[in-house]
């Protein structure tokens, strides 16, 4: 079921390397599509594979997801083992920010906006095609990999209403749930969000964006994507992001 609480208040893949390489790629600033969600909750798993559908041909073209499991589904029976405290707390700060005071999984953002029309094709096309994403030209994102650190650099030209932020997501995740509302269930996952960091002081107008990643230390096969986002200075939705695969992947 779904879970509320009261407040008190253009994906790619990538594989982590183990030796140097330099890349640089462009790449379009897309919509992003940012979900609440938890393995502890028995309403998320058809978000779950909804949001995956974005990793199908033509999905990564038209947003840039990331999946945020929070903790306040998590019980004695079971943990979900991709769940942040930091990721609860965002989506509070969202809420507080257009004067709510209740979180709900599973919740959609669309361009920082709730949406909960994520059922409908028809709903999630116009929502997409009404985001207001300028059209610019693609950002160019350099990056330097030496072992598990990633330097990404990017030349970046933002409004004064904008603010920065990086994410680091895996794809392909799975867990066989034994406790809680989906016990025996094996669950799967795409986007979910490991590091998101920011926001960054970036000033105003035209400006050299640098920040080194640790990546994590994974067995071969583990696929993970990073994205730069814009998100609103005030609130920190989630407005656009920019993403480019790991040199080498």
């Amino acid at each position: 079921m779904s879970r509320h609480t009261g407040v008190l208040c253009c994906a790619v893949l990538l594989s982590p390397l183990s030796h140097a390489g330099q890349c640089a790629s462009a790449a379009d600033w897309l919509p992003v599509i940012e979900l609440y969600t938890s393995e502890g909750c028995s309403s998320c798993p058809p978000a779950d594979a909804w949001l995956s559908t974005f990793a199908q041909p033509g999905g990564a073209q038209r947003a840039v997801a990331l999946a945020f499991h929070v903790d306040y589904w998590n019980s004695p029976g079971w943990r979900d083992p991709y769940s942040s405290p930091d990721h609860s707390a965002r989506q509070r700060r969202l809420a507080r920010a257009e004067g709510g005071s209740v979180v709900y999984t599973p919740q959609v953002r669309i361009a920082g906006a709730d949406f909960r029309g994520w059922r409908s094709t028809a709903s999630v096309d116009g929502a997409l095609a009404d985001a207001g994403i300028r059209r610019a030209a693609p950002i160019r994102i350099q990056q330097t990999v030496d072992g598990n650190q990633l330097r990404i650099s990017a030349a970046l030209d933002l409004p004064p209403s904008r603010a920065l932020y990086l994410a680091l997501y895996e794809m392909h995740l799975s867990s066989s749930v034994t406790g809680g509302e989906n016990t025996g269930r094996r669950l799967t996952h795409d986007f979910v969000v490991r590091q998101f960091i920011g926001p960054f002081n970036t000033g105003r107008g035209a400006t050299d964006f640098a920040h080194t990643l640790d990546l994590p230390a994974t067995p071969a096969g583990r696929r993970f994507g990073i994205a730069l986002v814009q998100a609103d200075a005030r609130s920190g939705a989630a407005l656009s992001a920019a993403a480019a695969p790991l040199c080498g992947s």
